[in-house]
């Protein structure tokens, strides 16, 4: 009876150290961050203030604080514009770059038909064709998801062709030997396994909505955090636009947390989602 308690005693205790292990480097993932983030804002405050740089040049944090304080409202309101477009152009993407991407893999005319032009559309530069979207779509919201659309479309069926023929060759040897046809391999082989680079595809278009949204802004509209960064700028309103860069920014970073939370949701069982095995 002795040594059962004992040993449910050090089950006991290793599992408290594994969780105190776990805590403490969930809390590292937080604190170093804030800590790298707010010395690079103090460098920042101090060097402006040592310097006696001008405000339309770089203005301080703290400035620019103050001007997202006074402009939040507006701030609020051209971020929506932003918001819409950039995550309708980033569901469109991810639905068609998936449905590309297993088109692709699935078969070897459409890989050689449509992977061309795929390469083709991603090496030329975005910013270039973004006045050609006015001439060939017009004026607004339209080319501005459609621009994000193309902006964000490549690393998703890229990664999505690098998950599907990633599949264990012998595992669909074997589940072909037992009879499973070509939408049954895909269903259940090949895309269970092609999650985790399907999602690495994900993270990636997720940050570039944003981008792609406010460049179309840039070219293609009269409202959004692209345009009010855009007038900001020309009116030399520099720490506004420091403001609007900020807010873009956050809401990039909030859409790669949203893709990574549901990665974490939907593959659990993955190598990238149990952490560190040695608790690094």
């Amino acid at each position: 009876m002795s040594a059962t308690a004992d040993a449910a005693q050090r089950r006991r205790q290793a599992a408290e150290a594994r969780l105190r292990a776990e805590r403490s480097r969930k809390a590292n993932a937080v604190l170093y961050p804030v800590i790298s983030g707010l010395a690079g804002l103090v460098i920042w405050e101090l060097a402006v203030r040592l310097f006696a740089i001008p405000a339309y040049l770089l203005p301080a944090p703290s400035h620019v604080a103050v001007v997202m304080v006074e402009y939040w409202p507006m701030l609020m309101k051209q971020l929506a514009f932003t918001a819409f477009a950039a995550v309708a152009g980033f569901v469109i993407a991810l639905v068609l770059g998936i449905a590309a991407g297993a088109a692709i893999t699935a078969s070897n005319l459409v890989d050689r038909m449509l992977y061309p032009w795929l390469v083709i559309s991603h090496a030329i530069p975005k910013v270039v064709v973004a006045p050609l979207f006015i001439v060939w779509i017009g004026f607004g919201l339209k080319s501005e998801i459609i621009f994000t659309v193309v902006f964000c479309i490549f690393p998703v069926v890229v990664n999505t062709v690098t998950g599907l023929r990633s599949a264990d060759l012998d595992l669909l040897a074997l589940v072909r030997s037992m009879g499973a046809n070509r939408f049954e391999t895909l269903w259940k082989i090949r895309i269970p396994g092609a999650l985790p680079s399907i999602f690495a595809g994900i993270k990636i278009s997720a940050t570039l909505a944003p981008v792609g949204a406010v460049i179309g802004e840039f070219v293609a509209s009269n409202a959004g955090l692209g345009y009010m960064l855009l007038q900001a700028v020309g009116s030399l309103e520099t720490p506004l636009a420091f403001a609007a860069v900020t807010v873009i920014s956050v809401f990039g970073i909030a859409i790669w947390y949203l893709a990574e939370m549901v990665e974490r949701w939907v593959i659990p069982w993955h190598a990238s989602q149990r952490g560190s095995i040695l608790g690094s």
